[in-house]
């Protein structure tokens, strides 16, 4: 059974996580080979960072000797790679354009797609091939926000022009954008105007794995955490999962499992 050979256990409770940052627990690797910390960041805003660092310790209750290991640092760019993000647009005007990215879950970019905002020569709404979405325009020269939502949801959500793995719902106020298969497919997002256009993050994960190995085992270090520091403060949360042991059957301390065999 995988729950048989893995340690899950939560790292970080989910809570605002500033530029002050926070250390996890931390969590005896003598008897493991392996820990993975798994963390999420939710609402941050494009452009900005979320860094996480693992830190060895000599103990598990007081951190004594607490120290950043080398090479263990992992930076998440929320504009890039995010599972899903909301557009909010305060109005639209003719040429603003969203530029997204899918990336599957081999690891491989697909085309960067740009879709463009017009207010002329479309009739039914898109013109799918060249990826343009309507708006109607006020006399000041802006658009109807609500109209144009729907619009570049059914483009994005178009077979043949739209971002593959992409399914986009549109509300009178925001887009979001996701997978269409959870965990398959994640996206960088772009806008041509920050002013018109808010680009924001719903959730995005990073992972950094240390090998036991990695620890100062020659002046004692046994224990490892996961620190993170975000440029804004976020709601964040994270996991350790230690595995490859050298034990067998590890008793996992959960409120509740259950296994289908």
């Amino acid at each position: 059974m995988l729950s048989e050979n893995i340690q899950v256990d939560v790292a970080i409770v989910p809570s605002l996580v500033s530029s002050n940052g926070t250390t996890s627990k931390y969590f005896n690797m003598e008897g493991y080979d392996h820990a993975l910390f798994v963390w999420s960041v939710a609402g941050m805003g494009i452009l900005l960072t979320s860094v996480a660092t693992v830190y060895q310790a000599k103990d598990g209750s007081a951190g004594t000797s607490a120290a950043a290991l080398a090479s263990t640092t992992a930076i998440m760019t929320q504009h890039t790679k995010a599972t899903q993000f909301t557009v909010t647009p305060a109005t639209l005007s003719a040429a603003d354009t969203i530029t997204i990215t899918s990336y599957k879950s081999d690891g491989a970019a697909e085309t960067a797609l740009t879709f463009t905002a017009s207010a002329a020569g479309i009739t039914a709404g898109t013109t799918d091939s060249a990826r343009e979405f309507n708006i109607t325009l006020t006399a000041s020269g802006t658009g109807s926000v609500s109209t144009a939502l729907t619009y570049l949801a059914a483009i994005v959500n178009n077979t043949a022009y739209g971002v593959p793995g992409a399914y986009a719902t549109a509300s009178t106020t925001t887009l979001v954008v996701r997978a269409r298969d959870a965990g398959d497919t994640v996206f960088t997002i772009t806008s041509s105007s920050t002013t018109n256009l808010t680009l924001s993050v719903d959730s995005a994960i990073g992972m950094v794995q240390v090998n036991a190995r990695n620890l100062t085992l020659s002046s004692n270090f046994t224990h490892v955490a996961l620190n993170i520091v975000n440029e804004s403060a976020v709601y964040t949360s994270a996991f350790c999962i230690r595995g490859m042991g050298r034990r067998y059957n590890f008793a996992q301390q959960v409120n509740v499992k259950t296994i289908l065999a």
